[in-house]
């Protein structure tokens, strides 16, 4: 009898443990329009045949647990098919391969399926437990942020994580499909984007979508609000090209920053000085001048920091019949230069020659000449007549052709003159 107990337990066991049903994956997120698949299999014991194999689904107001066989999603039996899944279903119809394709799922096929075996045995009836869950995505996708921060903004070097997913459940088998600014992130292809150190180049609007379906695309964006300090800042020109002497002209400081440039500086080098020249984004010249030559730069501020533009070299060019005026007059007056200078040196050149000449001088008498004059009186006043007799020595020069030499044997002539006189 103990025998026999035993082997009774042991074929009950045997029959037990030979009903089973594997379900994969337990739970699916589907999108409206697509298909799915239920993956299965299943054993039974070998003295049964089987009768009928099936999927339902648990009706709103049944046990969720497959304890209660509800709408026939799929039946060996086809008449028994529930109207909402007839030509909707793909059964592999393989032996102990039990996996199910539902076409164009939409929110009303939300819930869990389970499947059945029936045989002919009165107690051949079997139900896989926890079947598989299905959730359909409302679309559109949405695009979810969590950073590091609580409540603060999110700096270059912080960690976000960007995760995408619709209102019921989130995409897991599906590629996904990234974009920046409405642009394809080729390498992004899961539902989750970890970007571990932020830069300012992360900075835009995100949304997501699946890569093999373009209508399953995110119509919602989302902000990566990254805040850094200018970059790139760059001098823009107006008008470009040769500047021409009397024109006006804008040169306008560019960047990039977040939060916006609050500050900006304007910087001139001209002669290994730097002077600062204005504190606008714009600075502008009415009427330019060779004056205006020089390096240009420019400074933008921002909260998080500052960054200095490039130097830029302006020249500022004089028109062509200037040139040829401003060319003339220097020629001009380097030709009066010259004039005046080589009149100087004439004139220098003159006085210095008269100085170094002798002066003329009377010249000196040699000879000697005794000059007598008769000294005559009238008959009136004869009887008080005084007479003066003045000698003169004389030195004349030697005869020359200009004083002809007096007719005489001697070098000392004696010359008689009447000197006339008065009471």
């Amino acid at each position: 009898m103990f025998y026999i107990s035993i082997l009774l337990q042991l074929l009950l066991s045997a029959a037990v443990a030979s009903w089973s049903v594997s379900y994969s994956p337990r739970s699916i997120c589907a999108i409206e329009r697509s298909s799915v698949d239920f993956s299965c299999t299943f054993d039974y014991p070998h003295h049964s045949t089987l009768k009928t194999t099936k999927w339902f689904k648990p009706e709103a107001h049944q046990n969720q647990d497959g304890s209660q066989v509800g709408i026939s999603v799929y039946n060996s039996e086809a008449a028994k098919i529930h109207q909402l899944y007839k030509n909707r279903t793909a059964y592999a119809n393989k032996d102990k391969n039990c996996s199910l394709q539902l076409h164009n799922v939409s929110k009303s096929d939300t819930g869990t399926y389970f499947f059945r075996i029936e045989t002919y045995s009165l107690y051949g009836k079997y139900t896989g437990p926890g079947g598989i869950n299905l959730n359909v995505a409302v679309l559109p996708f949405r695009v979810t942020m969590k950073t590091q921060k609580v409540n603060g903004h999110i700096h270059e070097g912080d960690s976000v994580t960007l995760t995408c997913s619709t209102e019921n459940c989130t995409l897991k088998q599906e590629p996904f499909a990234w974009f920046k600014n409405q642009h394809l992130i080729p390498e992004a292809t899961d539902s989750v984007l970890q970007i571990t150190s932020v830069s300012h180049d992360d900075f835009g609007n995100y949304s997501c979508g699946l890569k093999n379906n373009s209508s399953a695309t995110s119509a919602d964006e989302i902000l990566l609000d990254v805040r850094y300090s200018p970059k790139n800042v760059k001098i823009a020109v107006f008008p470009s090209g040769k500047i021409q002497e009397g024109n006006s002209l804008t040169l306008i400081c560019m960047s990039n920053a977040n939060p916006a440039v609050t500050n900006y500086s304007w910087f001139m080098i001209k002669e290994a000085y730097v002077s600062y020249i204005g504190s606008d984004r714009e600075f502008s010249i009415k009427s330019t001048s060779q004056n205006d030559d020089g390096q240009y730069f420019c400074t933008a501020k921002n909260d998080i920091g500052s960054q200095n533009s490039t130097a830029i070299a302006l020249k500022v060019e004089v028109p062509s019949h200037r040139n040829v005026l401003l060319t003339a007059t220097a020629v001009f007056l380097f030709l009066m230069a010259v004039l005046l200078v080589m009149f100087g040196l004439i004139i220098r050149r003159k006085r210095f020659t008269s100085k170094k000449q002798p002066t003329e001088q009377t010249p000196a008498v040699t000879v000697t000449e005794e000059i007598y004059e008769n000294l005559r009186k009238s008959p009136e006043s004869e009887e008080n007549l005084t007479i003066y007799v003045t000698y003169a020595d004389l030195r004349l020069p030697p005869s020359t052709p200009d004083r002809p030499r007096c007719n005489s044997q001697e070098d000392g002539t004696v010359i008689y003159s009447l000197l006339s006189y008065k009471d």
